[in-house]
């Protein structure tokens, strides 16, 4: 009896193992066929995730201008919101995310806002990347074609990854002028960026904002807080611009 009870046992695990194996599979054939929950089973904490990151209408009338002091802010009212128990959040919790005032500003998840910034230099190697290796979100779809562009923005080119925070170009409509190239001219040339797109947390990860205490697997970031899907992204094709006046160009149209 004991005998079968270790066969029953083993086979559990060889297929508990198969199957972990088969979820790094795609699950959908492409991403016309990819639904908005991604791979995630209907109404759970990542089908909510996934439906958020796919987001492309705004549940605001005007862009809100938030700067990286407003990124923290909402991260430490984040982590007091659900009492740092955020990793995975069910449909109503996320709702609360949506209506918070930062700076004096209302914003909240899903609105639309905007960020003058800088591709991120430090450390090296800290470039525009795909993440080609295939999100659930993506349907775990391969190539750069088929997944986000993850582009590490800072409020100088020299402050490091660790101090910024994160924003993706989603493949759903992307433009064909957004290119891994075009983000690292932008970032060779160190041009100042004007970012807008909706508003996202990323609770799934963990805050990796301590570059002597570098958390493996962790994107380096100081927030949680994403621009997620980017809707425009602008270069600053002189010296300097300020955030409403002239000189923005579309990244498609520049330089």
């Amino acid at each position: 009896m004991r005998r079968r009870a270790c066969w029953i046992l083993l086979g559990f695990l060889a297929a508990s193992a198969g199957s972990a194996a088969d979820s790094k599979e795609p699950c959908k054939p492409s991403l016309d066929a990819c639904p908005k929950r991604g791979c995630a089973e209907p109404y759970t904490p990542a089908a909510y995730l996934n439906i958020q990151k796919r987001r492309l209408s705004p549940l605001n009338t005007s862009i809100v201008r938030l700067t990286f002091d407003d990124f923290r802010e909402l991260q430490a009212r984040a982590e007091v919101l659900f009492e740092g128990k955020h990793h995975e959040l069910s449909k109503p919790q996320r709702v609360r995310l949506r209506n918070l005032v930062i700076g004096g500003k209302p914003v909240g998840e899903g609105w639309l806002i905007e960020l003058t910034g800088f591709i991120t230099v430090l450390p090296a190697h800290s470039e525009p990347h795909p993440n080609s290796s295939g999100e659930s979100v993506n349907c775990r779809l391969k190539s750069s074609d088929n997944n986000d562009f993850h582009i590490s923005i800072s409020p100088d080119p020299a402050v490091k990854e660790w101090q910024g925070i994160v924003v993706e170009m989603v493949p759903q409509k992307r433009s064909e002028g957004w290119t891994i190239t075009q983000l690292k001219k932008a970032q060779k040339e160190r041009r100042m960026l004007r970012v807008r797109g909706l508003l996202f947390f990323d609770n799934h990860h963990t805050v990796n904002a301590d570059e002597l205490k570098n958390i493996k697997n962790q994107p380096k970031r100081m927030s949680l807080w994403e621009i997620h899907p980017v809707k425009e992204f602008h270069v600053c094709a002189q010296n300097t611009c300020q955030p409403d006046g002239s000189g923005w160009k579309r990244l498609e149209e520049w330089p």
